[in-house]
């Protein structure tokens, strides 16, 4: 397990839970996936670590963060972060969003573009709603919630998880089930319900979006969350965007690929550093 320090910060609605890093750099800021917590960017904490500040957070009713009654909606979780950029780093911060963390970026962007220097989206399912009943996460999340809801031990969680994914390595498998015992089971059952896309409008929220922005899209047929039409979309609607597909990944491209996803994004964000430093 990585070694950072976990620490909290009373934002309105809950306390949200993060890591950081030792102060070797800009701000930056990595935001997880649906189910997940701040332990599943360990593959590449430390290989960013190296320059910048990190900080990894806990989004609401995941990890170590508080749970909001009926308050999953995508346009919900921008919220701490919007409080956290202002009131914890304080000048304009490098976020990293993965999944649903790509949702709540591209939110945050769209939002308060001026607490934010650049962005990168990590396979965000911005437009998911369209064909998340065919997809492979539907079912998948169904399986997640009955075995949250049966209130497990770590461990017990564990085995349940390894019945329905038998190609995950055991301490994947581990992370993944501490990850599960922590969350708030309606997080998952806003997605399955779609309560999660109420007010939620892709299209505005990209062309709100005046930053420099990565788009990494994973291969659809290996379980990527956008479809190349979705792909193509989004980059034509962010005014500065940048887009990359690697056909070679699925959803979890920073865990398949940790080195080249460093490299990537290190490679725009310091791009966009350069340019704010002249400019």
């Amino acid at each position: 397990m990585t070694n950072y320090p976990e620490k909290k910060f009373a934002a309105s609605a809950i306390e949200l839970n993060y890591a950081e890093g030792p102060d070797n750099g800009p701000p930056l800021v990595l935001v997880h996936g649906l189910g997940s917590r701040w332990t599943s960017w360990e593959p590449v904490m430390t290989q960013f670590a190296a320059n910048w500040h990190i900080y990894a957070l806990d989004l609401r009713g995941h990890g170590d963060s508080g749970w909001v009654e009926d308050g999953y909606e995508w346009n919900h979780f921008p919220n701490e972060i919007v409080e956290f950029l202002k009131d914890v780093v304080g000048e304009p911060a490098y976020l990293v969003g993965h999944s649903l963390g790509g949702v709540a970026v591209a939110g945050t962007a769209a939002r308060n573009s001026e607490l934010v220097a650049a962005a990168a989206l990590e396979d965000p399912p911005l437009y998911i709603r369209e064909w998340f009943g065919d997809s492979i996460f539907a079912p998948m999340f169904r399986a997640i919630l009955d075995i949250r809801k049966r209130n497990l031990t770590e461990k017990e969680t564990a085995v349940e998880l390894r019945k329905i994914d038998p190609i995950s390595s055991d301490a994947a498998i581990l992370l993944r089930a501490t990850s599960v015992t922590k969350a708030d089971p309606s997080i998952w059952e806003f997605v399955l319900s779609e309560r999660c896309y109420e007010n939620w409008k892709p299209d505005d929220v990209l062309a709100s979006n005046p930053l420099p922005t990565l788009l990494m899209q994973a291969n659809p047929d290996r379980g990527g969350a956008m479809r190349d039409v979705e792909a193509d979309r989004t980059n034509e609607l962010l005014e500065r965007g940048r887009y990359v597909r690697w056909d070679d990944s699925g959803h979890g491209m920073h865990n398949e690929h940790p080195e080249r996803f460093v490299q990537l994004v290190n490679a725009f964000f310091k791009q966009v550093l350069r340019n704010r430093v002249t400019a």
